[in-house]
C-alpha cells in the first residue's frame, strides 16, 4: 500500500467524527424542542483490503453509515395507548365536574333544600289553611321549586350543547392532524426511496401522532416504505399519502322522548366512525350515557313531582267551594309555571279534602280543614315506583294495588346525586392515576430519547479529540511523504 492509502484513512476519519460532531450540535440545538428524538452517528469500518504481505485483511477507515434517531417504538404505543385512555378520564372528569356544579349539592341553594321548602310549604298551609300569609309564602316556595327546575334543566341542556360543539372542535383538530400526518408521510416516503433517514421529519409526524392519541383511540402501522398508517375501527384515517376526513352528522329524530346526539361519520361515505377512548371518545360517552342518564333522571323527578301535586290538588277543595285545578301548567319543563289562576288568588290553593258526595261547587270548606294539603305535604315521603324505558312524563308512578313503593322523590333525587358524585370520583381518580403512570413513562422515554446536555458535551469533546488524532496522522504522514520527496533526494 503506498503512503496515500494512510492519509486517506486519516481523511475519512476526520470526516466521520466531523459529521459525529455536526449531529452532536443539532442535538443541543434541539434539546428543548417537543417531540425532538436524540439523534447519533453511526459509525462502521470501512470495506478492508487484502494484505500482500500476509495474512489478515488491511483497514481502510471508517464512514458514517447513518445518522439514526434513538428511539423505543414500543414505549411509544404504550404511552399512546395510556395517553388516549388518559383523554377519556379527564374528558369525563371535567364534564361531571361541571354538572355537580349545577346540581349544588349539598348547599342552601340546592335543589334538595328548594325541594324541602316547597313540600313544607304544603304541611305549614295544612296547620293553616285560612291563613293567606302561609298561602302566600307557598307560592313563593312554588316558585322557586319552578325556577330551580327550569334552571338546572337548561343548564344540563347547556352542557350536551357545549360538549357537541367541544366534539365538532376536536374532530376538525383531528381532521388538521391527518392532513399534516399525510403530508409528512409523502415526504417520508420519497426520502426512504432515496435511501435516506430523515429523522426530523419522522420526530414531526410521531409527534402529531401523539397529539392525536389525545383525541381518539387508533391503530397506527409503520410500512416498509416509510409511511404511518391510522385507523380507526379499522378504517384508514390516514393511508400513505392520503388522508380521510371525519364530520359531525346532525342529530335525528327522537330516542324515548329524547332528541338524538349527533354522529361522528366518515366524509366519504357517510357511515359511522367507531370512536373509542381519548378525548372524544370520552365526551361522547360522558354525553351518551351520563349526561343522559342525569337529565332522564332529573326531568323525571321533576314531572314526578309536578304530576302528584297535580293529581293530590284536583281531588281538593279551595276556599270558595270550588275543587281543585291543576296547580301548576305547562308540557315542557321550560314553559312551566304555578298555574296563573291559583297564583293570581291564592284561596284557589286547595288546602281542604273534597267531600265524598261532592258534585258541584258549592259551600265552603269546614273551618281549619287542610287534609289535601297535608296530603301533598306527604308525598315528599310516599312510596313511589320507577317504569324503566318510560318517557320522563311517565317513569316515575305510584304503586298499584298490591304493589309496594321501591323509593321515594327524595331518595330518587339522592341516589342520583350519590351516583354523580361517585361516578366524578371515579373519573377524577382514574385521571390522576393515569397522569402518574404517563408521568413515569414520558421520563423513561426522556432517557431513551431525549438530549442530555452532559452527554453531548462529553461526546462532543470525544468526537472532538478524535478529529484532532486524525489531523495528527496527517501531519506525521506528510513529514514521512517530506522525507521521501524533498530529504531522499539530496
Amino acid at each position: 500500500m503506498s503512503t496515500f492509502f494512510g492519509l486517506n484513512i486519516s481523511r475519512l476519519g476526520m470526516q466521520a467524527q466531523q459529521k459525529a460532531l455536526e449531529v452532536t450540535a443539532h442535538n443541543v440545538a434541539n434539546a428543548n424542542t417537543p417531540g425532538y428524538s436524540r439523534q447519533a452517528a453511526r459509525m462502521v469500518t470501512t470495506a478492508p483490503l487484502p494484505y500482500a504481505g500476509g495474512k489478515g485483511m488491511l483497514g481502510s477507515g471508517v464512514k458514517v453509515a447513518e445518522i439514526a434517531r434513538i428511539r423505543d417504538e414500543f414505549l411509544d404505543r404504550q404511552i399512546r395507548t395510556e395517553v388516549q385512555t388518559l383523554g377519556q378520564w379527564e374528558a369525563r372528569s371535567q364534564v361531571l365536574s361541571q354538572i355537580e356544579l349545577v346540581f349544588m349539592e349539598p348547599s342552601e341553594t340546592g335543589f334538595n333544600t328548594v325541594l324541602s321548602k316547597f313540600f313544607g310549604s304544603w304541611q305549614e298551609l295544612s296547620l293553616n289553611p285560612e291563613g293567606t300569609p302561609v298561602r302566600t309564602v307557598l307560592i313563593e316556595n312554588s316558585n322557586a321549586m319552578i325556577n330551580s327546575i327550569k334552571h338546572i334543566n337548561e343548564q344540563l341542556k347547556t352542557i350536551r350543547s357545549d360538549i357537541d360543539d367541544n366534539i365538532a372542535l376536536k374532530i376538525m383538530e383531528v381532521n388538521t392532524l391527518a392532513e399534516q400526518i399525510k403530508d409528512l408521510n409523502s415526504q417520508i416516503i420519497r426520502l426512504v426511496a432515496l435511501n435516506e433517514t430523515p429523522g426530523d421529519l419522522m420526530d414531526r409526524r410521531d409527534f402529531l401522532i401523539d397529539n392525536l392519541a389525545e383525541l381518539i383511540e387508533f391503530t397506527a402501522l409503520e410500512t416498509p416504505a416509510g409511511s404511518v398508517n391510522i385507523f380507526i375501527g379499522g378504517r384508514a384515517l390516514v393511508r400513505e399519502g392520503t388522508a380521510y376526513s371525519l364530520s359531525l352528522e346532525p342529530s335525528q329524530g327522537m330516542d324515548n322522548g329524547w332528541p338524538t346526539s349527533p354522529s361522528i361519520v366518515w366524509e366519504r361515505d357517510g357511515r359511522e366512525a367507531r370512536i373509542r377512548n381519548g378525548e372524544i371518545g370520552g365526551l361522547r360517552d360522558i354525553r351518551d350515557i351520563n349526561l343522559k342518564a342525569y337529565m332522564h333522571d332529573f326531568e323525571s323527578l321533576a314531572w314526578g313531582i309536578i304530576n302528584a301535586v297535580d293529581s293530590v290538588h284536583s281531588q281538593g277543595m279551595d276556599l270558595y267551594g270550588s275543587r281543585g285545578e291543576s296547580f301548576f301548567t305547562g308540557d315542557h319543563l321550560e314553559n312551566l309555571e304555578v298555574n296563573p289562576y291559583i297564583k293570581g288568588n291564592v284561596g284557589r290553593i286547595a288546602a281542604a279534602a273534597l267531600p265524598d258526595d261532592w258534585t258541584e261547587p258549592g259551600g265552603f270548606p269546614n273551618p281549619g280543614d287542610g287534609r289535601n294539603a297535608l296530603r301533598i305535604a306527604q308525598l315528599r315521603h310516599t312510596g313511589i315506583n320507577v317504569s324503566t324505558g318510560a318517557v320522563p312524563k311517565e317513569r316515575l308512578r305510584f304503586p298499584v294495588e298490591g304493589e309496594a313503593g321501591l323509593t321515594t322523590f327524595e331518595n330518587y333525587y339522592k341516589d342520583a346525586i350519590a351516583r354523580l358524585g361517585v361516578d366524578t370520583q371515579e373519573s377524577t381518580r382514574m385521571a390522576e392515576n393515569q397522569v402518574s403512570l404517563l408521568d413515569m413513562m414520558h421520563k423513561r422515554r426522556e432517557s431513551i430519547s431525549g438530549v442530555s446536555l452532559d452527554e453531548e458535551l462529553a461526546n462532543m469533546v470525544q468526537f472532538q479529540l478524535a478529529y484532532q488524532a486524525s489531523a495528527r496522522v496527517i501531519t506525521i504522514f506528510d513529514d514521512i511523504l517530506d522525507t521521501i520527496i524533498n530529504r531522499m533526494l539530496r
